[in-house]
């Protein structure tokens, strides 16, 4: 079992109960501009132009003219590396607009979280087992790295590498030091995986505020536990009563979190 934790407001923790879906916002959609995009390093300029050029006049089995490397200097004074950076930058904004985040905590006892994400201690966790998310399938969550530095690009070496894909995944699941108390973790999903899930029913494509967005289709199963905040009203507390008392959820642990002696909140069963 490997649970982790959904933070929600008042109405997102209705929802997600009630429709057993998660939303899935794309990553272009995320309150941090430097999310997924890494700092593109041009260390090596000419050097590196050459040793490009060099590995794919041999890829192509071109022999180059005798003034290659007058034509290439031209190129470069020229803005090339510019544009190359232009071209980089184009196709991991692309990316962000066609690719959704999965994000949810190892942490479902944070005061920070409660108040940032969980509608300042009135909303409330679910904590959801990412092992039987969809019904035989589970989903690897990966933890996220937490860094003062941002992941490096290399222009010229990477981009063209077969490493590419591997080097850029890094920066996928890096994020600033500065939200180290979220204890995330995260998965990436572009459009062709979802489409994917949708063919087999694990999710499927709506309208949500005017906008298409995806949602993935929950395994009643995988919904383990659900918690109320200090501040959570009676209202709140009853509609969810109400809605894990279905066949499906009634599994499901029932907890309220209390003020402790630290600032790590406690948690206490509720007897359903």
């Amino acid at each position: 079992m490997n649970v982790l934790y959904k933070y929600c407001d008042q109405l997102g923790a209705v929802k997600i109960l009630g429709s057993l879906e998660l939303k899935l916002p794309y990553i272009s959609q995320v309150n941090d501009p430097l999310e997924c995009k890494p700092f593109f390093d041009e260390q090596g300029g000419t050097t590196a132009m050459e040793e490009q050029c060099i590995r794919r006049f041999k890829r192509q089995g071109k022999v180059p003219s005798s003034n290659w490397r007058q034509i290439l200097q031209e190129k470069s004074q020229k803005g090339e590396v510019s544009k190359l950076r232009q071209e980089l930058t184009k196709c991991i904004d692309d990316m962000k607009q066609k690719s959704c985040l999965l994000s949810v905590s190892q942490e479902a006892r944070s005061a920070v979280m409660w108040a940032h994400y969980a509608d300042k201690h009135k909303g409330g966790v679910i904590g959801i087992d990412f092992d039987n998310i969809f019904p035989g399938f589970r989903i690897n969550m990966e933890r996220v790295d937490y860094s003062t530095q941002r992941p490096k690009l290399n222009i010229w070496d990477d981009y063209y590498s077969n490493e590419f894909k591997e080097k850029y995944f890094k920066t996928l699941i890096t994020k600033s030091s500065g939200w180290d108390y979220e204890s995330e973790f995260r998965n990436i999903f572009d459009d062709a995986d979802l489409r994917d899930f949708e063919k087999g029913g694990l999710a499927c494509l709506k309208d949500f505020n005017g906008k298409k967005t995806w949602f993935l289709r929950l395994n009643p199963e995988s919904v383990r536990e659900v918690i109320f905040g200090l501040y959570t009203e009676d209202s709140l507390k009853s509609a969810i009563e109400k809605l894990i008392k279905r066949p499906e959820l009634q599994h499901v642990r029932l907890r309220q979190a209390e003020e402790s002696e630290t600032y790590i909140l406690g948690l206490v069963d509720i007897k359903r």
